[in-house]
């Protein structure tokens, strides 16, 4: 009595073919939602570190702006032979955007510019003793818009204060000795 067995094998041999074909499918599956959420993650990730840097990289702006204006006033009274006077603040912590305020300074002013230009007017002269710069800048040294500086750059050198080299692009400003001396006049002391 011999029994054939060979209807059994072929079964046994697909099912062994199927499941390892359905494994197969299922770690491939498996694998495209596992990678699809770890993407996902990383974007997300990625979204908060980003916001993160910009409100810090604007703080920072902030920041160098009203260190800027602090020390074009301190370089103000040095030039006026003063001693710089600390400012108070409140009590509670300023906002970033905020400036701190100090007192008004009056300073003599050379005739053929503005009186509202006397600080700004002096830290600029100061500037240029150091070295030429262009009207860029001076405007990130002052903390004032584009417009305002090219405004004050140009009466600067209409009243002989600066002067301006043509030939270099953009304009390099630098003192000329009438600001010179203007500078000199504010660091003699008065008699009185």
């Amino acid at each position: 009595m011999i029994v054939d067995l060979s209807f059994l094998y072929s079964d046994i041999v697909t099912s062994g073919i199927i499941a390892f074909l359905a494994g197969m499918a299922s770690v491939m599956v498996y694998s495209k939602v596992k990678g699809a959420l770890t993407d996902r993650r990383y974007r997300a990730d990625e979204a908060v570190v980003e916001a993160v840097v910009l409100e810090y990289t604007r703080r920072l702006r902030d920041y160098d702006k009203v260190i800027a204006e602090l020390r074009a006033k301190v370089d103000i009274m040095e030039v006026r032979g003063q001693t710089p006077q600390t400012i108070s603040q409140p009590s509670h912590q300023p906002q970033p955007h905020v400036a701190p305020v100090s007192e008004f300074a009056t300073v003599t002013q050379h005739p053929m510019v503005e009186k509202e230009n006397n600080g700004t007017t002096d830290y600029i002269l100061k500037l240029l003793g150091e070295r030429p710069r262009t009207s860029r800048e001076v405007q990130h040294a002052v903390g004032r818009t584009r417009e305002h500086t090219a405004r004050l750059m140009k009466k600067l050198h209409d009243s002989g204060l600066v002067s301006r080299d043509a030939n270099a692009n953009p304009f390099k400003y630098n003192i000329t000795d009438s600001g010179r001396k203007r500078l000199k006049d504010k660091v003699a002391p008065v008699a009185v």
